[in-house]
């Protein structure tokens, strides 16, 4: 049906004329009472009045046109959806549910200004709830408010102090801004050993001492230890340390002594941790200086140096003018004065790696020979090869493409005539060399060439019967490092030819 909408002027129809507002919303406020046990309305009033009020507004109604009557159920209509429409915003405004849902929504727009509000009206209905107080944090994060976002991350973190989603948010701004200062409080103050893992790098923890304070009978070898990469610097008499202080690299050694240690640690952001102190009473008997003889002097003839050192006690020694330490030459035996002008320093070390006091001499070994030690060489390489053991004097034998090798040892007496003892090496095409068990001896005067073994009926210094088996003292020197176990005055000569031991005078 078609409508002639000009007939619809203000002049020719009112609402408020026909139906006057005040029936019209008595009448819908009369429809929305609720009924009474019965099925009746519950108002004031008596049902006779009301009756009446409705049979007018409905006479009013019959009489209009039809399309007046259009007009004015279009108008009753939005009327009501009108009221109901005010009703459902009404609720929406304060349903949370409602306002964080709204909020994602918005964030997937990435419209977070938005986000944000509705994001904040659901904080404020349920302030208490971790989920929209992190939905606000990110929507403030993203659109730019980083304060915001931090007071609400500390809010959450009051709340569940195992948040990681408000750490992570925390952290992540921090860095940025590169207060790593407060980023190893905060990791610090968090009691989540799991979400403090994740960030080793940036906690600066107070080192850690490898032993507790206290009292010791025994040397200590201190570690000191941090929890993640960086410096520890540290001060062992108690003073405040500091950048310029002592850097750790390895365990302190800690001797008879008082001890005060005091240790921090700066991670590789420069963050620094609180101190560690540990305090260490060290008493350690220390091992009294070795006996060395013969005392010290000029020489002319070969003699043996022999040390004494109390029971349990492991004696070193170095020639090179250095302090003996654990890492120096250890002494196992009476070994045979070196050849001209050389200082010995002596240290004893207990079990416990403490070292004692040193003993130091000075030799000076002149023989007065004949021949030189590089003479006496040749002229034995010249009676090798007249023997046949060797095929020059370059040391090239029969078998194999190697070839040997005769190395000066020291000076020996033997039946009071003094020679030089050089040692027999075969050395490979490589350069490796290896002992043949075999030693020759060269007179320092006339250069007579004898081949030396222990005699098998000397007893040694010990009390046990020497054999063919038995190595001769080494001196020291680079061309071997043979066990020491019987003294050189047990020597025999033989005759290098035959092999037989030359007659007794």
């Amino acid at each position: 049906m078609e409508m002639n909408m000009e007939t619809f002027s203000t002049e020719t129809f009112s609402v408020e004329e026909d139906f006057p507002m005040d029936e019209i919303l008595s009448d819908r406020m009369e429809s929305a009472r609720p009924k009474d046990a019965g099925g009746s309305m519950k108002a004031p009033g008596t049902e006779p009045f009301l009756k009446g009020k409705i049979r007018r507004i409905k006479k009013r109604f019959l009489s209009l046109s039809v399309q007046r009557r259009i007009v004015t159920v279009i108008i009753l209509l939005l009327l009501v959806f009108g009221a109901g429409g005010s009703a459902v915003a009404g609720v929406r405004h304060f349903s949370a549910d409602y306002q964080y849902n709204k909020a994602m929504e918005y964030i997937d727009k990435k419209d977070y200004v938005k986000a944000c509000a509705y994001a904040q009206r659901a904080v404020e209905l349920e302030p208490d709830n971790v989920d929209y107080l992190l939905r606000l944090a990110g929507c403030t994060y993203a659109a730019g408010n980083e304060e915001d976002t931090i007071s609400l991350c500390y809010t959450i973190i009051e709340m569940d102090n195992s948040n990681e989603a408000a750490y992570k948010r925390l952290i992540s701004i921090y860095e940025s801004r590169k207060e790593y200062d407060i980023i190893n409080e905060l990791l610090l103050s968090c009691g989540n050993e799991q979400i403090v893992n994740q960030y080793p790098a940036y906690i600066a923890k107070p080192p850690e001492f490898s032993y507790k304070g206290g009292v010791y009978n025994e040397t200590l070898s201190v570690k000191i230890i941090a929890n993640t990469k960086g410096t520890i610097y540290y001060t062992t008499d108690g003073s405040v340390p500091d950048e310029n202080s002592l850097v750790y690299s390895s365990p302190i050694f800690l001797e008879s002594g008082q001890y005060d240690i005091q240790a921090v640690f700066i991670n590789a952001y420069g963050v620094k941790s609180e101190e560690a102190s540990e305090y260490y009473y060290v008493d350690v008997t220390v091992p009294e200086a070795p006996l060395v003889a013969p005392e010290e002097g000029e020489y002319t003839r070969p003699a043996l140096i022999t040390v004494e050192a109390q029971e349990d006690y492991t004696v070193y020694y170095t020639t090179d003018g250095t302090l003996p330490t654990a890492d120096s030459t250890q002494y196992t035996g009476p070994f045979p004065m070196p050849v001209g002008v050389n200082t010995f320093r002596f240290v004893c070390y207990s079990a416990s790696g403490v070292a004692g006091e040193e003993t130091q001499v000075k030799y000076s070994l002149n023989l007065h020979a004949s021949l030189s030690i590089e003479a006496a060489r040749n002229k034995l390489l010249f009676e090798l090869v007249n023997a046949g053991i060797i095929q020059n004097m370059g040391g090239s034998v029969k078998t194999g493409t190697g070839h040997n090798v005769y190395g000066y040892k020291y000076a020996v007496t033997i039946d009071g005539t003094d020679y030089y003892l050089y040692r027999e090496y075969y050395e490979d095409d490589a350069g490796n060399r290896a002992g043949t068990g075999t030693d020759y001896v060269v007179s320092i005067m006339d250069g007579l060439c004898y081949k030396a073994v222990q005699a098998v009926k000397e007893a040694s210094a010990s009390g046990v019967k020497a054999d063919d088996s038995q190595t001769l003292p080494d001196s020291g020197g680079d061309e071997g490092q043979e066990t020491r176990k019987e003294p050189w005055p047990t020597l025999t000569l033989q005759d290098i030819n035959s092999g037989t031991n030359l007659p007794e005078e």
